[in-house]
C-alpha cells in the first residue's frame, strides 16, 4: 500500500492545488478575449492567494453574523501565521514547560482563544463552564471527530478512546460491566506485584544505587494490568530494574528504553532485551508519534511521506497482544466445552474466574461479532491497557516526585498509614476508604500533575459555550475544541491565591466548600460526563495500595539530582534551564501563574504525561525492628 502521506498528497492536497488554477486558465482560454499571456499567468498564479483571502473573509463574516444572531461573540484570535503557531506549539511541548505557549497566549487573549492552522479552526479553553459543556451538558454537540480518528487510528484503532456514536456506545457497554466494585476491590493482584517491585528496589538500595522509579512503577502497573485484564501478566518485573548510567557496572553497549533513558545492556540484574522491554519501548514510541501528529492539525499526514510511522512500531505490539488473544480464545472454548459437559460450576464460578478478555469475547459473541473478529478485541485491549498502565504510572511517578521534595507530606502520610493499616499490615478496601489524607494527597497530585493534561473534541454542530466569567462564545461546526486541565487546575481565580502550591489539605478544609463544591468542573482529572473514566476507582485503589506498601517499606525519599541530570548533552532536555528558576526567584512577570522554574524535572507528553529521562530517587529501606538500609 502507498504511504499515507503520499496518498493524502495525491487525493487531497494536489486536487485542491491544481483544479482551481486549471479552471481559471481554461476559463480564460475559452472566452478568448485577447487577454495577454502575462495577465493569464498572473491570474493563474494568484488563484490560490485570492481564494484563500476571499474564503477566510467569507468564513469570518459568516461566523460573525451567526455569533451575533445567537447573542454571542467569537473567541479572540491568536494573530500569528500557521507556521509560527506550529513552531511555538512544537517547541513548547518538546523543549518547554507543559502548556507554556497556551499560558503565554492567555495573558493576551484570556482563558480561551481561537487558533487557525492552515484554515483548520481551533479553540483552546481552560474555562470550567466550557469544559462542562464539552464533556457533559452539550455532550451530543461534540465528538472525537475524523481528524483525531486519523491521528490516533494507527495505534488505538476504533477502541473506546477513539470512537464516537454507536461504535463508542458498543465499546463502552462492552467494557463497563467488568469494572464492578467486587473486581476493583480485590487487591491480590496489586499485592503480588507490589511485593515483587519493592523486593527489587531493596536489592538496588543494598547495592548502593538509586532507583529509577518511573520505570519501576511502570513495570508494576503493566504486570498488574495484564494479570487483572488477561489473567496472566507479562512479567516485566522479571527483567529487573535498570541501573543509572553513571553507576552501571561496566558494559560496552547501551539501549534506549521505555522513557528514553539510555541504559546499560547485559548487566547483572537487568535484562534490556526482555520481551516486556521491547514492548514498552515500542509502545512508548507509538504513543509519542501519535501525540506528535496532533500538533500539525489536519495535514499531519504530510509529515509521513515515507509511510505510517506508527505502524512501523506495531510489530512488537502485535507480538505482545496476539498470544494473549490466542490464549483468551482457547480459554473461552475450553470453558464452553466444560459447561456443555456439566464440568462447570455454574454462572457464579464462570464470572469469578472470568478475565477482561474472557468478558470481551463473551460480550462480542452475545451481540453477534464472535471470536473471529480479532480486530475489535485487539483495539479494546490496547485502549484499556493504555488507561490501566500509563495513567496510574503517571500518577504514582509524580506522587513520589512530590514526596522527594516534601518530607512533611511524607510524614503525614506515614502517620495515617501507621494509624489505619499499621507498619506491616496489608491494606484493604475499607482501610483505603478511611484514609482521607491519602486521597487528598492523590487528588492534589492529580490537580497539579494530571496524567492527561490536554485533550480535544470536535464540534459536530454549531453551538454556543456559556460561562459565568465572560460572554457566550460561538463555536462553528467542525471547530477543534482543545481544553487543558493542566492550566485550569492551576488558576488562582478558581483555586485561590495558593493555587500553585502543593497542599493536600485544600481537599479537606474550608477551601473545598469555597472553591470546589460550588464549581465541581474545576477538577476533572478523570474527565466527566458520559465519557468519564470507567477505571477511575481502579486507579485510586491501585495507587493507594502501592503508596501504602511503598511507605511501609521505605523512608526519606530524595531526588537523585546527580543521576537525573547525568545525560550525554543538554539537548536531551532532562534538566530545567537555570534561567527558569532565576526568573521565578526574581518574580518576573513571565512567571506569573505558572510553576515553571520550581520543578526540578522536565516533562514529556505522549498520550499521558511523564518525567523526561525517568525519575531517579534515593531512599532508605525501612524494616521494622531492624536497621535501616540507605543509599
Amino acid at each position: 500500500m502507498a504511504p499515507i502521506g503520499l496518498l493524502y498528497l495525491v487525493r487531497t492536497i494536489l486536487p485542491k492545488l491544481l483544479i482551481p488554477p486549471f479552471f481559471v486558465y481554461y476559463a480564460l482560454k475559452a472566452f478568448d478575449n485577447g487577454c495577454p499571456t502575462w495577465l493569464t499567468l498572473a491570474a493563474v498564479l494568484f488563484t490560490h492567494p485570492v481564494h484563500i483571502v476571499a474564503s477566510n473573509w467569507y468564513t469570518s463574516m459568516k461566523n460573525r453574523r451567526e455569533a451575533f444572531k445567537h447573542g454571542a461573540v467569537l473567541p479572540p484570535q491568536v494573530e500569528l501565521g500557521s507556521f509560527a503557531i506550529i513552531k511555538k506549539i512544537v517547541e513548547s511541548f518538546t523543549k518547554g514547560y507543559p502548556g507554556d505557549v497556551y499560558h503565554e497566549w492567555s495573558k493576551t487573549y484570556g482563558n480561551y482563544f481561537g487558533i487557525s492552522i492552515f484554515s483548520e479552526g481551533r479553540i483552546m479553553t481552560f474555562e470550567p463552564d466550557h469544559i462542562k459543556a464539552i464533556l457533559a451538558t452539550q455532550f451530543e454537540s461534540f465528538a472525537k471527530g475524523p481528524i483525531l480518528f486519523g491521528q490516533f487510528g494507527s495505534l488505538l484503532g476504533s477502541g473506546v478512546f477513539n470512537s464516537d456514536g454507536e461504535m463508542w456506545k458498543f465499546h463502552r457497554n462492552m467494557t463497563r460491566p467488568f469494572f464492578s466494585k467486587e473486581r476493583i476491590s480485590d487487591f491480590d493482584v496489586f499485592d503480588r506485584h507490589a511485593e515483587e517491585v519493592i523486593k527489587l528496589m531493596k536489592e538496588r538500595i543494598e547495592e548502593g544505587h538509586p532507583i529509577e522509579f518511573q520505570d519501576a512503577v511502570s513495570r508494576f502497573t503493566l504486570d498488574s494490568a495484564t494479570e487483572f485484564l488477561f489473567g496472566k501478566n507479562v512479567n516485566s518485573l522479571g527483567a529487573g530494574l535498570p541501573y543509572p548510567p553513571v553507576n552501571s557496572p561496566s558494559s560496552s553497549a547501551e539501549v534506549q528504553v521505555a522513557d528514553g533513558t539510555k541504559l546499560k545492556t547485559n548487566v547483572k540484574g537487568f535484562n534490556s532485551t526482555h520481551p516486556s522491554n521491547v514492548f514498552s519501548t515500542s509502545f512508548l514510541a507509538a504513543q509519542e508519534l501519535t501525540a506528535g501528529r496532533t500538533r500539525y492539525g489536519m495535514h499531519w499526514r504530510l509529515r509521513e511521506m515515507l509511510g505510517d510511522e506508527v505502524e512501523r512500531t506495531k510489530g512488537a505490539l502485535d507480538d505482545f497482544v496476539n498470544p494473549i488473544l490466542d490464549v483468551g480464545s482457547g480459554r473461552e472454548i475450553d470453558l464452553k466445552d466444560n459447561l456443555k459437559e456439566g464440568k462447570g460450576a455454574g454462572k457464579g464460578k464462570e464470572e469469578e474466574t472470568e478475565t477482561f478478555l474472557d468478558h470481551l469475547i463473551r460480550f462480542t459473541e452475545d451481540v453477534g461479532y464472535g471470536i473471529s473478529d480479532r480486530q475489535i478485541l485487539k483495539d479494546e485491549l490496547l485502549n484499556i491497557l493504555v488507561a490501566s498502565r500509563d495513567t496510574t504510572a503517571s500518577l504514582l511517578t509524580f506522587a513520589i516526585y512530590v514526596l522527594s521534595q516534601r518530607p512533611d507530606i511524607e510524614k503525614m502520610l506515614r502517620e495515617e498509614i501507621n494509624e489505619k493499616v499499621g507498619t506491616r499490615g496489608r491494606p484493604t478496601y475499607e482501610h483505603i476508604r478511611e484514609m482521607k489524607y491519602l486521597r487528598a494527597f492523590l487528588n492534589e497530585t492529580l490537580r497539579l500533575y494530571p496524567p492527561v493534561p490536554f485533550n480535544a473534541r470536535s464540534s459536530t454542530t454549531s453551538t454556543v459555550l456559556r460561562s459565568k466569567t465572560g460572554p457566550p462564545v460561538y463555536i462553528p461546526k467542525g471547530t477543534k475544541c482543545l481544553y487543558s486541565l493542566f492550566l485550569m487546575h492551576r488558576r488562582r481565580d478558581l483555586w485561590g491565591p495558593d493555587a500553585l502550591e502543593f497542599d493536600p489539605n485544600r481537599f479537606l478544609d474550608s477551601r473545598v466548600h469555597k472553591y470546589l463544591t460550588p464549581n465541581p468542573y474545576i477538577f476533572v482529572p478523570f474527565n466527566a460526563g458520559p465519557r468519564i473514566c470507567l477505571g477511575q476507582q481502579f486507579a485510586y485503589n491501585e495507587a493507594s495500595f502501592f503508596l501504602i506498601k511503598f511507605l511501609q517499606s521505605f523512608t526519606e525519599i530524595e531526588f537523585a539530582e546527580n543521576v537525573q541530570y547525568a545525560t550525554p548533552s543538554p539537548s536531551d532536555n532532562i534538566k530545567p534551564p537555570k534561567e527558569w528558576a532565576q526568573a521565578q526567584e526574581q518574580g518576573l512577570k513571565d512567571m506569573e501563574g505558572t510553576t515553571k522554574g520550581r520543578d526540578k524535572i522536565m516533562f514529556s507528553m505522549h498520550l499521558t504525561m511523564c518525567v523526561r529521562g525517568g525519575l531517579w530517587v534515593r531512599m532508605k529501606g525501612l524494616n521494622v525492628g531492624e536497621e535501616e538500609v540507605s543509599v
